[in-house]
């Protein structure tokens, strides 16, 4: 379900209160965002993105930031983050970079180790590369349906090939590498 949520357009973005963040997703109108003075783990402040309303699984909310790949050219990137559940239906942070005309590169939102539930402060990391074409580096965390998610300690860094890629979007590693059941004789 999350792997999809890329390719879904973003109906509308809202900035709010919190420089620099974005509010978007398929209905960000049953979502908020604040910096949350109260819950952290790092410094003195958290981003918070939860539900305002009942929310679906197949409705998502995400509190996201866009910036330049041009310092990155060529480099392996990993964001790390902190994060802090309650009652999330599912979430994680996600990052994708994206070619000058919006065409997706790279991809990684979790989908594959959702956070779920209640959880307490945790480590997670993205790591993509940043090839030649890349343009934009969008990033962020996302809730789909229902829930609570906090985000703290967000840090990007270079990191060489040693450390695995978590791209989600490359599926060359699932395909045959040659046409089957060309006469549809196999059931």
């Amino acid at each position: 379900m999350m792997r999809d949520l890329y390719v879904k357009e973003e109906k509308e973005m809202v900035q709010n209160e919190v420089k620099g963040w974005l509010l978007t997703g398929t209905n960000p109108a049953l979502y908020t965002i604040k910096a949350d003075y109260e819950v952290f783990h790092t410094g003195s402040k958290s981003g918070y993105l939860g539900a305002i309303q009942p929310a679906e699984e197949g409705q998502f909310g995400t509190m996201m930031q866009v910036f330049s790949a041009k310092n990155w050219l060529g480099k392996r990137m990993k964001m790390s983050c902190f994060i802090k559940t309650k009652d999330a239906m599912k979430c994680g942070a996600w990052c994708r970079i994206d070619t000058r005309n919006g065409d997706l590169l790279q991809f990684d939102n979790m989908d594959n180790r959702a956070i779920n539930g209640t959880t307490d402060w945790n480590y997670y990391s993205i790591v993509l590369d940043v090839v030649e074409e890349s343009a934009a580096i969008h990033f962020g965390v996302l809730l789909v349906g229902s829930g609570e998610v906090w985000i703290d300690g967000i840090v990007f860094e270079e990191v060489d090939t040693s450390v695995l890629s978590t791209n989600l979007a490359s599926s060359a590693e699932e395909l045959p590498l040659e046409p089957v059941n060309l006469g549809f004789d196999e059931l």
